[in-house]
């Protein structure tokens, strides 16, 4: 044993002192100094297990009854030793030990201990004689509590009935049995699972043998699993509905039909017919894209009533919210939308991340990011009625104001701690890793960009694939390693790209010039250093052919060989361009002449370029305004209403309420004349364009109702939701019980409350919450905030009801004492999930001073925060963003500096 220091041998004796009870986390033994340093010499593994052992299948032979507290189970693992060793490391959390064991290659029973060593969930099995490399089986036999939030094997309860449900992804299945929780380890499943009488148990495959047990249980044995990784079983148990759906037939490669069926709580299977109904033509769209056969054999679709993630890609076993799923026909139309979008998500991850699953998790972006890239493309594939077709392009420009902050991360982040795990599930790793591959698939065209897709797949089926993997099958299929270069910068590097651009006119024809850096906005203190590979297109007028060119330097010109010099150059031609533009202001102006004739999705990437530009200080608010204005009459609804939640944030950030009123006088005289054409109610446009209309009328009333309180529709609203004799259009229904919650006040509200403590409707309930949050007396708003501790509301709906606390500025400094004075009580009603959403609605708090407190208040407590410090550091340094913007571009005062681009390169023209 290598020599200790003083102090090393002090904290060996103190540490087993300082821990309540002496003993580690959930162990069979007490803990020792192993806990810290195994004999001196081998350190506790954090994220990655050693390689001296692999598992190689599963047997899980579980007992669940939600009725009780805890559930139980032995669990075989075949595992190959790889050197000779006398314990192995693995995972297990909260798991009570009744016995342990290795049986050796030869047959032989050896004795062994479980230790958890680390609260997330590190243990560490001790063999009662050291082993020589063979392949052994551990047996665990154990039972463990149902998770009191919503992570690894939890209960949920209505009406009286008792169910559990499972949600393993990321590190959570380590709650339900010990394994080896990582990615990267994918083994077959042999699952056996034991229910009382009365209740239903779904898992990955389907059962293949029952047996009737004493009392009216009965022990289901199901059909063996491909390989999977732990995070992608399931479990569901409980008196369910279980519904039989439409068979998929069989489609190219793959000969068997698909049965799909839909999951729910006793009396709730009838809500899934809409689900059912299109689950076999999306499922057959998506296949046909990638033409590798479906791999699972079933596809079930479960609703969870308490669910915090909305969807998961459990193979052959989806689960979703009930909130997502439980969709009808006749719902409205963005309801609809969203669940198709969200279903086609999840059963592209049946390729992406099921079938070939990242090595690690730092490699998640393989999964999220190819699923959100895909799925809005295959609904708009199948039904394109739905306006998906320029959802991941709109989604990125969304992740621009993440990707903007000093404190984002890389698509492809280094993982370190579990708080890293959870912060790759952010906008970084979905919205803006599929803006960039809708980027790259423009840029090489579809069928190009696909062959590169089900390359990398076909390499990797049923096993793990790398970042490295899939550059390897783009260089293999692309034969372009600027492209591979260009993928690589944008998946390593934190940030929006920052294009300045311009033209000039030489004798030789038509240049482009460009210079990048990372974009910053107003009080931000993010290096700017970093440039990308990246692809851009142009277009010289508003009907020209478009250029494409791949940006690779600090600064370059690109010769475009026109002889012509344009009135304008349009930047980002395509609109699938991830980065802002910079642009003289002359430049802006010509291109908002022209605005309204450039396709949609130009549209749409140029005002948010425009806006990034207002918020760093370069160009004046009244200039995107103009923008904003000119684009309020066109037909497309994303493009529509794509200004109002920026116009949202001008309002909030104005320093007086005169400042505050004339804007939203301006709006009002700006956005009637729209209302007045698209209706309250149904009409002519919804007679041409049903799906358009509706999603325009949905945002627009919100926008008109409860951002700028116009008095008439909010009058006409309140009739509507009042009518005896007819219900409103859905798409309005969640803004007029909105408008209902602020305008009649306390009877309202508790009519709401009332029906919430009984409702059933997990659709209409989270529309309740919403419109909860929307009140404007401070009274009921501090009574609605304390109904986080009501036990009669579900732990996904307290985490709604928190996050939309910044929905009514006005109640930001109540809410944040509220935090202060309630955080202990918050923090046993709730999960980690809502601590980290404590921190969301601070944003609007917008003061140098509150980000201290923030900051002050929250660092002690980031190891329970999802997300951990870099939770607190987003919300710090958006307050601090927040306060600058206030006092700087934002508060309507001319642009204060030029924005840095290649204006001063020779020959350059406005």
């Amino acid at each position: 044993m290598p020599a200790l220091s003083r102090l090393a041998l002090l904290l060996l004796f103190l540490v087993p002192l300082l821990i309540p009870g002496g003993g580690a986390w959930g162990a069979a033994r007490p803990k020792t100094a192993k806990a810290q340093v195994d004999d001196g010499a081998e350190a506790v593994p954090t994220v990655r297990l050693p390689d001296t052992a692999r598992p190689l299948r599963y047997r899980l032979n579980l007992t669940i009854d939600p009725d009780q507290s805890e559930y139980s189970g032995q669990v075989d693992i075949k595992v190959a030793l790889a050197k000779a060793a006398d314990h192995i490391w693995l995972n297990g959390r909260d798991l009570e030990m009744a016995a342990v064991e290795v049986v050796t290659a030869a047959g032989e029973h050896v004795p062994a201990t479980w230790e958890q060593v680390t609260p997330d969930g590190v243990a560490r099995v001790d063999f009662a004689q050291p082993l020589q490399p063979q392949t052994l089986t551990l047996r665990f036999t154990y039972s463990a509590p149902f998770d009191p939030s919503l992570d690894g094997l939890y209960r949920v309860s209505e009406q009286g009935l008792n169910y559990a449900f499972s949600q393993f992804e990321a590190i959570s299945a380590r709650q339900a049995w010990p394994c080896f929780d990582e990615p990267r380890f994918k083994t077959p499943y042999d699952i056996t699972l034991t229910v009382k009488a009365g209740d239903e148990a779904v898992t990955n495959t389907l059962p293949v043998r029952q047996e009737a047990l004493p009392g009216g249980g009965r022990r289901l044995t199901f059909a063996p699993t491909r390989p999977l990784p732990t995070y992608l079983l399931a479990f569901a148990v409980g008196p369910l509905d279980i519904v039989k759906g439409p068979t998929i037939p069989p489609n190219g490669a793959r000969r068997k039909p698909i049965p799909v069926r839909g999951v729910a709580l006793h009396g709730k299977g009838p809500r899934l017919a809409y689900a059912l109904s299109v689950t076999p033509g999306l499922f057959l769209t998506m296949e046909r894209y990638f033409g590798i056969p479906y791999a699972y054999g079933k596809l079930d679709l479960i609703a969870a009533p308490d669910f915090d993630a909305v969807g998961m890609e459990n193979a052959g076993t989806i689960l979703y919210s009930e909130q997502r799923l439980l969709v009808a026909a006749d719902d409205t139309v963005d309801a609809r939308r969203r669940f198709l979008v969200l279903h086609a998500h999840e059963i592209a991850h049946q390729w992406f991340g099921d079938l070939v699953t990242p090595a690690g998790w730092d490699d998640i972006w393989l999964n999220e990011a190819f699923a959100s890239w895909l799925a809005p493309k295959a609904v708009d594939a199948w039904q394109p009625r739905m306006l998906t077709a320029r959802m991941v392009e709109q989604e990125a420009l969304e992740a621009m104001d993440l990707d903007s902050l000093a404190s984002t991360r890389a698509i492809r982040q280094p993982i370190t701690t579990t708080s890293d795990i959870e912060t790759a599930f952010d906008n970084i790793t979905y919205r803006k890793g599929a803006g960039v591959l809708a980027m790259m698939e423009s840029y090489v065209g579809p069928d190009a960009f696909r062959k590169a897709v089900t390359t990398h797949l076909r390499r990797h089926i049923d096993g793990v694939a790398t970042a490295q993997d899939f550059f390897g099958a783009l260089a293999d299929t692309m034969h372009d390693p600027v492209l591979v270069d260009s993928l690589r910068s944008y998946i390593n590097l934190p940030g929006v790209p920052r294009l300045s651009l311009g033209w000039t006119c030489p004798r030789t024809g038509l240049q482009v010039l460009t210079a990048q850096r990372r974009y910053r906005p107003l009080g931000s203190e993010a290096s700017t250093a970093a440039h990308w590979t990246l692809p851009l297109c142009v277009r010289p007028n508003a009907t020209s052919a478009t250029s494409c060119m791949m940006v690779t330097a600090a600064r370059q010109t690109f010769p475009l060989g026109q002889y012509a010099c344009p009135a304008v150059l349009v930047p980002n031609a395509t609109g699938t361009g991830y980065f802002r533009l910079s642009l003289t202001t002359e430049h802006w102006r010509r291109l908002i002449t022209v605005l309204p004739r450039l396709p949609a999705a130009e549209q749409m990437a140029l005002l948010e370029s425009l806006w990034g530009e207002v918020v760093a200080g370069h160009q004046p608010p009244s200039l995107y305004l103009t923008a904003a204005v000119g684009l309020a009459g066109v037909p497309a609804w994303d493009v529509a209403s794509a200004p109002f939640p920026r116009l949202k944030q001008l309002l909030d950030l104005a320093t007086t309420d005169g400042d505050r009123a004339a804007l939203r006088l301006f709006l009002l005289q700006a956005w009637r004349p729209v209302m007045a054409r698209v209706g309250l109610t149904p009409g002519k446009l919804d007679r041409v364009a049903p799906e358009n209309t509706a999603l325009l009328r949905d945002r627009l009333v919100a926008f008109l109702a409860l951002e700028l309180r116009d008095e008439t529709v909010r009058a006409q609203l309140m009739t509507l939701m009042r009518d005896p004799s007819a219900p409103p259009p859905a798409e309005v229904r969640a803004t007029g019980m909105a408008v209902l919650a602020q305008e009649l006040g306390r009877p309202y509200v508790d009519g709401l409350i009332d029906q919430l403590k009984t409702s059933t409707d997990a659709e209409w309930r989270e529309m309740a919450l919403d419109a909860l949050n929307r009140v404007t007396d401070p009274v009921l708003a501090g009574q609605i905030r304390d109904l986080v501790f009501a036990p009669w509301l579900k732990l996904n709906e307290v985490n709604m009801l928190i996050r939309g606390q910044g929905r009514e500025p006005s109640h930001l400094p109540a809410y944040w004492a509220w935090v202060q004075a309630n955080v202990a009580h918050i923090r046993a009603r709730g999960s980690t999930t809502t601590m980290g959403a404590l921190t969301l609605p601070l944003e609007g708090l917008c003061s140098a001073p509150a980000a201290d407190q923030v900051d002050a208040f929250f660092r002690p407590l980031a190891g329970e925060l999802e997300g951990g410090g870099r939770t607190i550091d987003q919300a710090v340094e958006r307050i601090h963003l927040c306060a600058a913007q206030r006092a700087g571009t934002l508060s309507q005062l001319p642009a204060k500096s030029a924005p840095p681009n290649p204006a001063s390169l020779p020959g350059q023209r406005p």
